[in-house]
């Protein structure tokens, strides 16, 4: 966090502030999972005239990174609170822009959605770090996921690989073969899919999972290449929230 030399001015109007500060509802849909979440819109309405009956005003900056090609590869984004005495505090998150890389394995350009998709994201979770509005909640499941239990009620976890029928007992032990391409694709891509949002994932969502990467929810052929695609892109993703905005901008990427 940032703040200017003094916060004795603007330190009672945060005080006001944040008791001003009710509830923010969760409006934005998950078309993949189902779920809800907080979007940026829901957390302005909800702050903007609070803060502004304490004399601050919220200022959200951008500033991108680029590798030495010139493809964007980043944003930061600052939130800052400007007092009307002068004084403030800043918040800045950084953002990872992921490339899309082609069949062929070559980078192709990042475009105008992802960048803005990125800009939204940081500006968001920013501003939720700043103001400590509870985007925790989003992946909170009172422990249930760190205890080991799973719903009953949901079907179990079916990989996309489909199980090989068990081999006849044979005379002496076959040596071991070696992975497919496909296979590793696949246990990596469920790998990812298990860290973010649980074993219990059904084959229906993994699916999902794919098809909302690969071709913005259309349907898509599963191969090793498009699995390996999915899975580095969720390897950036360091919690379900993060994946879900993902998920849900590459959703959007085909509007």
């Amino acid at each position: 966090m940032f703040q200017s030399e003094s916060l004795s001015s603007i330190a009672p109007d945060l005080v006001k502030a944040q008791a001003g500060i009710n509830g923010v509802a969760k409006d934005g849909n998950n078309p993949i999972f189902r779920s809800k979440y907080i979007t940026l819109d829901s957390i302005l309405l909800a702050v903007r005239p609070v803060l502004s009956g304490c004399n601050i005003f919220l200022s959200q900056s951008v500033d991108q990174h680029s590798e030495n090609d010139g493809v964007i590869n980043g944003v930061t984004v600052r939130s800052t609170l400007i007092h009307s005495s002068g004084e403030w505090i800043a918040n800045e998150v950084t953002v990872p822009v992921n490339p899309i890389v082609g069949r062929d394995g070559k980078v192709q350009p990042v475009d105008a959605h992802r960048v803005g998709s990125a800009i939204t994201y940081g500006r968001r979770y920013s501003l939720s770090a700043l103001l400590a509005i509870g985007e925790a909640s989003d992946t909170d499941d009172d422990g249930n996921t760190a205890s080991g239990y799973q719903n009953q009620s949901q079907a179990p976890q079916q990989p996309l690989r489909q199980s090989q029928a068990p081999q006849q007992q044979a005379p002496a032990p076959a040596p071991v073969a070696k992975p497919t391409p496909m296979a590793q694709a696949t246990d990596r891509f469920n790998a990812e899919v298990d860290r973010l949002y649980g074993k219990e994932t059904s084959k229906a969502d993994r699916k999902g999972i794919h098809n909302a990467v690969v071709a913005s929810g259309a349907d898509a052929k599963i191969t090793a290449e498009s699995l390996t695609h999915v899975a580095d892109c969720l390897a950036e993703c360091k919690t379900q929230a993060e994946a879900d905005e993902f998920i849900t901008g590459c959703m959007k990427a085909a509007e």
